[in-house]
């Protein structure tokens, strides 16, 4: 029986770091018959997304999408063995639209599954905000709030999961569905890297791997570093220079082990009042093919700053170490 698994993501849940790790260990995983493709130019499989018209250049393959998922299906539908495809830039909204070209260019595959990791909405806001930063101007962060909540979307990206699980059902039947709570694929043994291997059913164990990047890839910094860096950089992308003189000034004025959120504590309860109760709705509609499954609730445990706490005595700190740099 032959099987292919399409990882769709979601965005800032470890894809990057399984990607990077199957790409590197694919010589071990296929001697257990499971197969991750190594496409030339990228660890995960983004070029095979079809219908993400910001794919970048560097994405793209030469035969296009659906060729090179064909070219899968031909060498691996008539064998024993899984074929594994990672990119979360399958859950983008446009390629969900899209999902059943590739069904049909995956259905010589006798079982074909989704996996997709979801997290809790704020810290998936927060990740979004992060990743954009990177590349432009960021919209300000209560713009991530009630136009997210009314909307259930953004860029590009479902929040509200119960659109995104509508989407995948208009191709997929229920059970051919997996999801995953990311905070509990992060507790359990081996994290999110052992959740996937024993999803596989390969006896194979994190700590037998090759390790990329200390294992652990594409780490965002500090919400709230990366917030003020930005606030002083508009209407230009702060530097990474900057975010890190505002991830040190952090630190300086509470303590190496600050746990920022990029949310005040009214955004936040808002957050959490409006989307804990749409993941129980999630989990109610999944109990049927996959009992017990819950998404964590929004919690405050562990947060120490919130945007609106951030004193005057940081702003100050943190124009210190700039006028340094001047003299």
């Amino acid at each position: 029986m032959s099987k292919v698994i399409l990882h769709i993501g979601t965005h800032k849940t470890a894809t990057t770091t399984i990607q990077d790790m199957f790409w590197t260990n694919a010589d071990l995983l296929a001697e257990q018959g499971v197969i991750y493709p190594r496409l030339p130019n990228y660890t995960g499989h983004h070029g095979m997304v079809v219908n993400w018209p910001g794919m970048p250049k560097f994405y793209a393959l030469e035969q296009g999408s659906l060729e090179a998922l064909r070219a899968v299906a031909e060498a691996h539908a008539d064998s024993d063995r899984t074929v594994f495809l990672s990119s979360e830039e399958f859950s983008r909204s446009n390629p969900l639209s899209s999902l059943s070209e590739v069904r049909e260019a995956l259905s010589g595959f006798d079982e074909i599954e989704v996996i997709c990791v979801l997290r809790t909405q704020w810290q998936f806001l927060q990740s979004i905000y992060l990743e954009v930063s990177k590349s432009r101007v960021p919209p300000r962060p209560p713009e991530f709030v009630l136009p997210v909540i009314e909307s259930g979307i953004c860029e590009g990206l479902w929040i509200d999961y119960n659109r995104l699980l509508d989407a995948l059902e208009q191709v997929f039947a229920p059970g051919e569905i997996r999801l995953y709570d990311f905070d509990q694929c992060r507790k359990a043994e081996g994290g999110i890297l052992g959740v996937m291997l024993r999803h596989l059913g390969v006896d194979i164990a994190p700590d037998q791997m090759e390790v990329v990047n200390e294992g652990v890839s594409n780490v965002s910094p500090l919400s709230l570093a990366s917030w003020s860096a930005n606030i002083l950089s508009e209407p230009r992308v702060a530097k990474r220079e900057l975010i890190e003189q505002a991830t040190e000034a952090l630190k300086a004025e509470f303590g190496a082990g600050v746990k920022p959120c990029l949310f005040t504590r009214e955004e936040f309860r808002a957050l959490k009042e409006h989307f804990d109760a749409s993941n129980d709705r999630l989990a109610e509609r999944r109990a049927a093919v996959q009992p017990g499954f819950a998404l964590s609730e929004a919690s405050r445990d562990g947060l120490s700053l919130f945007r609106n706490e951030l004193p005057s005595a940081y702003w100050v700190r943190m124009c210190r170490r700039l006028v340094e740099q001047t003299y």
